[in-house]
């Protein structure tokens, strides 16, 4: 039954709720219009009303029928047609042409260059590189075919660039077109420590992250926990066919000494979170595991993180090596930066996509407030003395106010009070306990006869019954003794409370010393009652009609 059930777990693993790159590939508005011709614009323009920035647009013909830069194309990428989308776009693809002009055109780029900016992105423009690491995109071969690239990595932007290239100085024109979708996930970055290499060809790393890359830290960008794409199953074939990139970022616990690994997701606006979802590799025969823990923190500043965070433990599955997309509920907890944190079960970690369930929230959220430490420095007033002829800085020492010069007497009073408090506790504590501990006199009164305080009670025999003929005399006495009333206790200082009054003997006392004075006489036995009188059983006869008892 237990493999039934991790069988079902794993065949129903569902994708995350993320973009799909496959599905992110409808043309943006060139072509169409969609795109404003304000939000076209350019480095230069031949001429600005037949080949400005507005015509370089797929597959237009009007006036000069593209967009034509004043200067020469040339290696040094001086020249640039700029499209501002205004909101973060996932751009999974570009199209260019070369100018047609109805046939009198022969002008087109043979290749071109991307740059592309976004917020939280360093604040500067990014070269495009392809998971190849190659920054030059192929262009066209004449001024009226169409050569669109796909764009793997995909590129996460609000604004694009394209830079004509030419090895050789030449006049270019174009025209463009961008293929995606509205970036609705709202990621803008995450940081995490970067991967770890495994052996001698087996690099783990996150090649396409397009943030800062200081050695072992990433910061401020998107790469391939974002990209849409999952890993194959086995950590070591091959996933893209174009290359040797992997799909997995995996990180070491022998280099971690058992630390989590931490990744900070930055969002666009505070959103409220339903889920996260990570894919993770669970190849346990070759020491890869999914992680045993995940801790989820919350934060609108992203400099503190409060409330209590959410934890998730994971059932180690040792069964089924496929990969699986863990699922964590988030509750609908709030915040613009969500910190994840994952434990090591195993030597290796390693994820592939991070996706997360949000909505935008609108409201007014304040910024957690980071914790300053204050530090204590003395202050010294300074008072300068001027002269005639020269100026002397005299430093003032503060004298200590009247409560400051009395505060050690105060103290010391204090703790004699509480030192006299404590000895007179203990000395009353000592008392009780000698008190209790101290031996008692006898409570029956003197001159007193302890034999008349007994009395031997007699059971009466029936007289004449053989039933109790065998019955004796039972020998023994039960003891009346008053009971014992307490000494009073030592007197103690006038100071202390008065123990409470001893109560009075109570009346059996009385009774006893009574019975000592006057005499007891112990009441007579009971008379016994004379045995009951037996019938003799009469003999009967019987007639015909009647019957008769005899005499």
């Amino acid at each position: 039954m237990k493999v039934l059930l991790l069988a079902v777990m794993v065949l129903l693993v569902t994708a995350a709720d993320g973009i799909e790159p496959s599905q992110c590939i409808a043309p943006m508005g060139m072509e169409t219009g969609a795109i404003k011709d304000e939000d076209i614009t350019a480095s230069s323009s031949f001429e600005h009303g037949n080949v400005g920035p507005h015509h370089g647009r797929l597959r237009n013909e009007l006036d000069g029928g593209a967009w034509c830069p004043q200067s020469a194309a040339t290696p040094d990428l001086k020249e640039w047609i700029q499209i501002d989308l205004h909101t973060v776009h996932m751009i999974t693809a570009t199209e260019t042409q070369g100018r047609f002009g109805n046939g009198k055109g022969m002008e087109f780029a043979e290749a071109y260059v991307l740059e592309y900016w976004r917020p939280r992105l360093l604040n500067k423009w990014i070269r495009y590189r392809n998971r190849t690491g190659a920054e030059v995109l192929k262009g066209n071969i004449n001024t009226y075919l169409e050569s669109k690239t796909v764009l793997d990595p995909p590129i996460w932007a609000s604004k694009i660039k394209f830079l004509p290239l030419s090895h050789h100085e030449r006049t270019v024109c174009m025209r463009v077109e961008i293929y995606g979708c509205r970036w609705t996930d709202g990621i803008v970055s995450y940081s995490m420590p970067q991967g770890d290499k495994r052996g001698t060809s087996w690099e783990f790393y996150d090649t396409s992250y397009d943030g800062h890359w200081d050695g072992e830290k990433l910061q401020y960008g998107l790469g391939q926990l974002t990209d849409g794409r999952v890993a194959p199953d086995d950590f070591k074939a091959t996933f893209y066919q174009t290359n040797s990139q992997q799909g997995w970022v995996g990180w070491k616990n022998d280099t971690r000494k058992n630390k989590p690994i931490e990744i900070v997701f930055e969002f666009d606006k505070v959103r409220e979170f339903t889920a996260v979802h990570i894919y993770s590799n669970n190849q346990f025969t070759k020491d890869v595991q999914v992680f045993s823990q995940a801790r989820v923190l919350f934060s609108v500043g992203g400099k503190r993180y409060k409330g209590e965070p959410i934890t998730f433990d994971y059932i180690e599955d040792r069964i089924w090596e496929t990969p699986r997309n863990v699922s964590i509920r988030l509750h609908h907890r709030v915040g613009r930066f969500v910190k994840v944190q994952l434990q090591f079960a195993a030597r290796w970690l390693m994820i592939s996509e991070v996706t997360f369930d949000s909505s935008v929230v609108n409201g007014n959220f304040t910024e957690e407030e980071e914790e300053e430490q204050e530090e204590q420095s003395s202050q010294k007033d300074e008072i300068a003395a001027a002269g005639a002829d020269n100026k002397n800085v005299v430093s003032a020492v503060n004298t200590p106010s009247g409560l400051g010069q009395y505060l050690g007497v105060i103290v010391g009073v204090l703790s004699v009070l509480v030192v006299l408090m404590v000895a007179v506790v203990v000395f009353v504590v000592i008392q009780q306990r000698r008190y209790k501990s101290s031996p008692r006199p006898s409570q029956v009164p003197g001159g007193c006869d302890k034999a008349a305080l007994y009395r031997e009670p007699s059971m009466g025999r029936l007289p004449g019954s053989s039933d109790y003929a065998d019955v004796r005399d039972p020998e023994y006495a039960v003891p009346l003794q008053p009971p014992q009333t307490p000494r009073a206790p030592p007197p103690l200082h006038n100071f202390l409370p008065k123990p409470p009054p001893v109560p009075p003997p109570p009346e059996r006392y009385y009774a006893a010393t009574e019975i000592c004075n006057s005499g007891f006489v112990p009441p007579p036995p009971p008379l016994s009652t004379p045995p009951p009188v037996r019938l003799s059983r009469q003999p009967r006869y019987v007639s015909n009609t009647r019957t008769y008892v005899g005499p």
